[in-house]
């Protein structure tokens, strides 16, 4: 073996067991917080279930059937690429959140190996590697990156299309080309926001080649198969992702409206929260520096405008969105961690620079570890398990809480339990436009209609975070009727959590009153998609 291949393969093992490591701090065992994270979670496994069930009904029917018995369903919502290939590995490994997290840590696996790979065409192997766990290891991308979402797994194809991008500009071999293209593509698939760095492409192409580039056949095979290949994602954002759409047109709780300046502002505000504050006053050192030497150092041209393009229509395109969230941006971090780590090398002596990006990468694995960890809420899957142990067959369950999502999921891993349904408390008793923040609507219901309709629904056990949304009168009213005596309190499960969580336990009650052995019709708003549903499991 080689001492290029041995070097290699040693790096490409380091980064990996330095993702292993970091992963030692993701929340499992159903230990969900962000309210998104089980719903990815619970894509995959809809698939997975609908692959399997035997026998391959309407696609839609099927949806809508999964979504009355575990009402945390947003397949088609988001992209579906993540949930493709979670699928075979619930199928392999059973659902939880372990093997969501899985996947997730292989997809970081992946981001870590193709950082190396790009950064490496400007620093040293080893200086890359530095530059490349810095990035992987910054509080907002290693804080979200443990969790089951969607920011790593797109990151992955992100920086892998960013690394053929750089060998097509650097050989001009076509092949390289549709690489960039079809990763770039998988990445919108995988998250849409991605889609900026195909513009920061397009800018560093044409300002190298100008003319020249109108007239490769390949970029016009590439753009048209690109855009053909985009039709069904961008129907399926239309048809099923106006939240999305309506988060990039405006939202009545936006932080920062794109109207003002504190709009245009923000995203730079947030690069200390996300880099670190080590990397970040590196970053900007660097960026000063550049401004007083009027040069980019071992950049050529074409090289600074790539990374600036990567830069500045990130950030445009962050910052015309008006739902603004630090985690949304973090695709536009790897020019500045480059930028840090090219300061290092250019200002210190080989030995020294590589000491410094050493203990700079050092601070930042400190900071993240020490002050960003990963937040976790338990609790839901011991509560998902009395349920699972003492509720009769085919019996629904009710839940009223914030984490209404790790409560299905982790009923949904119990696959001894199947013949289960959870039915939300939020879907019953209101009629929210996707979060509360944008619009809640209470139905005109009296505590006596509110049991009623409980026991008509088949409600055999109630599990309750107390106070929840206890502002709003149909929900007083639901709490009160649970102290009627017509309910009895079965059991109180602690929610510990690392931070200061809304919830602090569960409380389990059981329906004392006629339970309905017939169900009757449950109907289920949908806001997001516009439809009402009307099931009976």
């Amino acid at each position: 073996m080689s001492r290029e291949i041995y070097q290699k393969l040693s790096i490409l093992l380091a980064l990996a067991v330095a993702v292993a490591l970091l992963f030692i701090g993701a929340p499992s065992h159903g230990a969900f917080d962000w309210s998104d994270a089980p719903r990815h979670a619970l894509n995959g496994v809809f698939l997975k279930d609908y692959f399997t069930a035997g026998h391959f009904q309407n696609p839609t029917e099927f949806a809508y059937n999964y979504y009355a018995q575990y009402p945390a369903l947003t397949i088609l919502f988001y992209p579906p690429l993540f949930y493709v290939i979670s699928a075979p590995f619930y199928a392999l490994f059973g659902a939880s959140q372990n093997t969501a997290l899985l996947v997730v840590a292989l997809h970081y696996v992946a981001f870590a190996w193709g950082s190396w790979y790009l950064f490496k065409n400007w620093l040293t192997a080893w200086q890359a590697a530095l530059a490349a766990l810095m990035l992987l290891a910054a509080p907002e991308v290693a804080f979200w990156g443990r969790q089951v979402m969607l920011e790593i797994p797109a990151f992955a194809f992100l920086m892998w299309s960013a690394v053929f991008f750089v060998r097509y500009r650097k050989e001009s071999r076509p092949v390289f080309l549709y690489l960039c293209a079809a990763l770039l593509v998988l990445a919108m698939y995988t998250k849409i926001s991605t889609a900026f760095l195909g513009l920061a492409f397009a800018l560093s192409l044409l300002a190298e080649r100008r003319m020249q580039l109108l007239r490769d056949r390949h970029i016009w095979i590439v753009a048209i198969v690109a855009a053909i290949s985009l039709v069904p994602l961008i129907v399926i954002t239309l048809k099923f992702g106006q939240a999305n759409v309506q988060s990039v047109t405006g939202v009545a709780d936006s932080v920062a409206s794109r109207k003002t300046l504190a709009g245009w502002l923000w995203y730079l505000q947030q690069f200390p929260g996300q880099l670190g504050w080590p990397l970040a006053l590196t970053a900007a050192m660097a960026a000063i520096v550049a401004l007083i030497r009027r040069n980019s150092g071992e950049l050529t041209k074409g090289d600074l405008l790539f990374w600036l393009s990567w830069l500045f229509c990130g950030y445009l395109f962050f910052s015309l969105i008006d739902l603004k969230e630090a985690r949304h941006s973090i695709f536009i971090l790897p020019p500045l961690v480059l930028a840090a780590s090219l300061l290092i090398r250019n200002i210190a002596p080989a030995r020294l620079s590589s000491g410094l990006l050493m203990l700079l990468t050092a601070a930042l694995v400190m900071q993240t570890v020490l002050f960003r960890p990963v937040h976790y809420v338990q609790g839901y899957a011991a509560a998902a398990d009395y349920i699972a142990k003492n509720a009769p067959q085919k019996s629904k369950v009710l839940f009223s809480g914030y984490r209404d999502g790790s409560f299905v999921f982790n009923m949904r891993s119990r696959e001894d339990r199947r013949d289960m349904s959870v039915i939300r408390a939020d879907k019953l008793l209101l009629s929210v436009s996707v979060r509360r923040e944008l619009g809640v609507a209470e139905k005109d219901l009296n505590e006596a209609e509110i049991n009623d309709k409980i026991n008509q629904l088949g409600i055999h056990y109630l599990v309750v975070q107390p106070g929840f949304w206890a502002d709003l009168a149909v929900m007083k009213k639901f709490e009160h009727m649970l102290a009627t005596g017509k309910f009895e309190e079965v059991a109180r499960i602690p929610t510990p959590s690392n931070y200061d969580a809304h919830e602090k336990e569960l409380v389990i009650y059981k329906n004392l009153g006629e339970v309905n052995d017939k169900p009757s019709a449950l109907e289920l708003g949908l806001p997001i998609i516009g439809k009402t549903i009307n099931t009976v499991r």
